[in-house]
């Protein structure tokens, strides 16, 4: 009797949508949340939405772990949001509900042709306050947390690794089946030498953030 009152049953699945710009790594850390989880036996499937290959074109990819066979994310059935840039985290708003968790880096990049307008002195070329942009967030879901994870990622050694503090802050919050850990190792091992250390440390500021965080949503 105590054998099945103990019993956690099986993992729960995971609706986790990852938004940011080229040249940011999200394609990078969708994969690497796909295979950990493959690899452990989950049915995972990927989708991915990208714009310009170049720098600053948008970027969305959702990763679902056990969510039955298809890979389209539903309006507000996202569980988790990584936003990588503020501007785009916003752009995730049909897919947030009251209880999805979001993670927002609060370092914004400048579009190019944004940044064109600027340079041509178009006084109404202008990036969009960040707090305004958080307070649309706020007023969705009240799981929403703000971090300079570029900050994070350069202490670590390299701005690039700001998808790997993002991922960190994911697993941080202990509600993954899987400990963080569990894919620290994982991760390490498929990073070349050279960044083996810094995605460690970039992770693992993440985990820190993530461990820390207090959930108020309904979920």
């Amino acid at each position: 009797m105590n054998q099945i009152e103990n019993d956690p049953g099986p993992p729960s699945p995971h609706r986790i949508h990852l938004v940011g710009t080229g040249g940011q790594g999200l394609l990078l850390a969708a994969r690497l949340l796909t295979d950990f989880h493959l690899q452990r036996g989950r049915r995972v499937l990927c989708s991915q939405l990208h714009g310009m290959a170049q720098r600053g074109g948008a970027v969305q990819t959702t990763v679902m772990i056990d969510c039955g066979s298809s890979p389209a994310l539903r309006a507000g059935s996202a569980d988790f949001v990584l936003g990588l840039e503020p501007v785009e985290t916003a752009r995730a708003l049909p897919y947030i509900s009251s209880a999805t968790i979001v993670f927002m880096n609060t370092v914004p990049i400048i579009p190019y042709v944004l940044a064109q307008q600027q340079v041509r002195g178009r006084k109404e070329a202008k990036y969009p306050d960040v707090r305004q942009l958080e307070e649309c967030i706020r007023s969705v879901t009240p799981d929403l947390f703000l971090l300079d994870a570029t900050e994070l990622a350069r202490r670590a050694g390299a701005v690039m690794a700001l998808n790997m503090v993002m991922l960190g802050c994911l697993f941080g919050t202990g509600l993954l089946s899987c400990a963080p850990e569990e894919f620290l190792e994982t991760m390490v091992k498929n990073a070349p030498p050279k960044l083996a250390e810094i995605n460690r440390k970039a992770f693992s500021g993440g985990v820190e953030f993530g461990s820390k965080v207090v959930l108020v949503g309904n979920r």
